[in-house]
């Protein structure tokens, strides 16, 4: 099952995510996450590959 918009997922890397935007066929996602300091940007483009499961489903 893929993840849609606000979905929460965890990343390979331990993180855990929001999905902001779908693009094509789920092959890619615009995700937000906390912003380290002196980070311009809290959002990341990511494959589906790096998503190890959804947390939670909005």
């Amino acid at each position: 099952m893929a993840p849609k918009e606000l979905d929460v997922v965890l990343l390979r890397d331990g993180r855990q995510v929001t999905v902001l935007e779908r693009y094509g066929d789920g092959e890619a996602f615009l995700v937000e996450t906390a912003a380290p300091p002196l980070q311009e940007s809290d959002t990341l483009e990511i494959s589906k590959e790096e998503i190890t499961k959804i947390v939670y489903r909005a």
